[in-house]
């Protein structure tokens, strides 16, 4: 007869919540508002909770960038360059938050990510099914935003994901389905510059860390699939649910977890 511990059922409830995530993530990003708080609700520690996170994100984006290379739809010019500029930025920004404080940022996200829902909602650029003209041509594109965004994702994270898909809609004038793929291999590069650092600190549960992973494969696969699939049309709603949902969860983390209430 066999018999499953507490330890067990946690493990299997979190490799089937890094499922769901995975779809999530792969077509609009913000897994990490599924797997973060079931982290710490299983009594994970917060930093450790973050570090493991990074893991399975890793992973779950390693997994759908090379889903999508494979499809051979995804915009590939400039990616490499923007890579290394993502890497630079992403770097810098890991060194530089033991130096600088962050309550400005955590004061300006929920703003930010506000905005980024309303013209979400509103603007017919994300509506597009075909390209648009380029604001930017893509080498200084990836220049600019591969540093500035991978600062910020190296120096706080939150939102990324998002931040980059705005990016290339607006600057570059991609589709939300090209942009949703291309994201992915450039935020795969800063998440891993973040992962790296919390390795270093100790604040990896690799086994905890891997299960969740593998379900992010499974996850990430279809939800690329879907993307691959249904495009825009399947991307916006949910990239518009993310945004509002992250939106409000800094809203809510800022004003009753800082005890303003």
């Amino acid at each position: 007869m066999v018999t499953f511990s507490y330890v067990d059922s946690v493990y299997w409830i979190l490799f089937s919540l890094a499922i769901v995530a995975g779809i999530v993530d792969a077509i609009a990003g913000g897994g990490g508002l599924i797997t973060v708080p079931c982290l710490l609700l299983a009594g994970v520690p917060p930093l450790s909770a973050l570090g493991t996170n990074r893991l399975q994100a890793v992973i779950g984006e390693a997994t759908a960038s090379l889903t999508f290379i494979m499809s051979k739809q995804i915009p590939l010019d400039g990616l490499v360059r923007g890579s290394v500029w993502t890497y630079a930025g992403a770097l810098l920004g890991s060194v530089t938050i033991s130096l600088v404080d962050k309550e400005s940022l955590e004061i300006l996200l929920p703003v930010l990510m506000a905005a980024i829902t309303v013209y979400s909602v509103a603007s017919k650029k994300l509506k597009a099914e075909s390209p648009r003209i380029a604001k930017m041509n893509t080498k200084q594109f990836m220049m600019v935003c591969g540093l500035l965004i991978g600062f910020y994702n190296g120096f706080f994270g939150p939102g990324t994901g998002s931040l980059w898909m705005l990016c290339f809609v607006v600057l570059l004038g991609f589709t939300l389905k090209q942009a949703t793929m291309v994201t992915k291999p450039l935020n795969l590069v800063g998440n891993l510059v973040s992962l790296l650092m919390f390795i270093y600190l100790g604040h990896v549960d690799f086994a905890l860390g891997l299960i969740m992973g593998l379900g992010q494969v499974i996850g990430s696969i279809a939800g690329s699939k879907l993307v691959l699939s249904y495009g825009s049309r399947l991307v916006r709603p949910v990239f518009i649910s993310v945004t509002t949902l992250m939106t409000a969860k800094l809203i809510f983390d800022r004003v009753f977890t800082d005890g303003l209430v």
